[in-house]
């Protein structure tokens, strides 16, 4: 069988297209869809990486590695061209399930710069759906950077469709102005705090680390409305050494503990796409709207890897004894098994991943 990686990535690409796909739109897409499938092999985000063939020409190499420049520095590339149609076709058909559930946090990218991430959650696992790359170290954004990363996000989500949206973030992404955005949206929200947070018990305030010797009765103190409009949780988290302080508008306090254990699984994610599947963290761009555009080529390669890691992941142990090990393979992460499936040359992925481009949406609305 042909290996067909890029011919069935660039056919995904123009079919969700929201722009006409002819001259240079097609051409830069035919550049993303190339970047995609060499991140993908090679498993590096490198220029290198990103630009390598399966031929050895070195001319060939070289022009390949000048056109992801002139892809990454462009003007017209972007996440609102070459991203958010895919994602948002994407979603459509997760929010079928009747429920999205969203993790924000932050991480270092490229040289001396930041990356804020929403991700979408589905079968244990973080898939990227926006972000935001700037200067500097991590945690240097503002409550009001935060909530615009919302609004970016809320642009991807039909508002006919009746569905339950509930973001979950660490202790950085507490502000007044996020909470009131999600409560306007009619979103839910679980947010880690401070344990020096004021919180008001019936017209006095005090922190809500005070509440912590009725931790040895329960597992769970919940105070209504000791935020302002949010409720107050001060809970004993399993594993955990301290009691975690959260915020939420969600009525059950245990509700709102189990969902803020999901949060966990964007630190996956950003594994994923730095030393355990792409190697973002090495690359050397140290302008962020190149970061930003890099990261459009990681995270379509990561959805694309992972797609096909979880249906390699369901193969009898002939079908992939070639390649790695079955009785390891639980172990592994989609990403990792479909990297192994493509380095050993099987044509187990390419011909799952042809299956996959050319119908998405039964795939995730049929095991959402």
């Amino acid at each position: 069988m042909s290996r067909s990686l890029y011919k069935d990535t660039l056919n995904f690409l123009r079919r969700c297209s929201e722009l006409e796909v002819k001259g240079n739109h097609l051409r830069r897409l035919k550049v993303l869809a190339s970047m995609i499938n060499s991140c993908a092999r090679s498993k590096s985000c490198s220029l290198s990486g990103i630009s390598t063939t399966c031929r050895s020409d070195t001319r060939q190499a070289e022009s390949r590695v000048r056109q992801a420049k002139r892809w990454l520095c462009s003007k017209w590339t972007d996440w609102d061209t070459f991203f958010a149609p895919y994602i948002a076709y994407l979603l459509s058909y997760l929010a079928k399930s009747g429920e999205l559930t969203l993790a924000i946090d932050g991480s270092e990218a490229g040289q001396g710069c930041c990356t804020l991430m929403l991700s979408v959650l589905w079968r244990g696992y973080a898939i990227p759906i926006v972000w935001l790359t700037r200067k500097g170290a991590k945690g240097h954004f503002s409550d009001q950077v935060h909530t615009e990363l919302l609004q970016q996000a809320s642009q991807l989500f039909c508002t006919e469709s009746a569905c339950r949206v509930v973001v979950l973030g660490d202790g950085e992404f507490d502000g007044a102005q996020l909470r009131a955005y999600c409560q306007e949206l009619g979103w839910e929200y679980v947010l880690r705090t401070s344990l020096d947070r004021q919180v008001d018990f019936g017209g006095e305030s005090a922190r809500i680390d005070t509440l912590a010797p009725l931790l040895d009765k329960r597992r769970v103190v919940f105070v209504e409305n000791g935020c302002n409009d949010s409720h107050a949780i001060l809970w004993r988290g399993k594993g955990f050494k301290d009691p975690i302080p959260l915020l939420t508008n969600m009525e059950v306090g245990e509700m709102a503990c189990k969902y803020y254990k999901k949060r966990f699984k964007i630190e996956t994610l950003f594994k994923q796409l730095k030393s355990a599947g792409f190697q973002l963290q090495r690359s050397m761009l140290d302008d962020p709207e190149r970061v930003q555009n890099l990261i459009i080529v990681a995270a379509m390669a990561f959805i694309f890897t992972f797609c096909i890691g979880l249906i390699v992941k369901e193969q009898p142990a002939a079908a992939v004894a070639s390649f790695l090990r079955y009785d390891r393979m639980h172990k592994m992460s989609p990403v990792t098994v479909a990297q192994s499936a493509m380095a050993g040359y099987s044509d187990l992925a390419y011909y799952i991943f042809s299956m996959l481009s050319k119908n998405f949406a039964e795939f995730f609305s049929s095991t959402a």
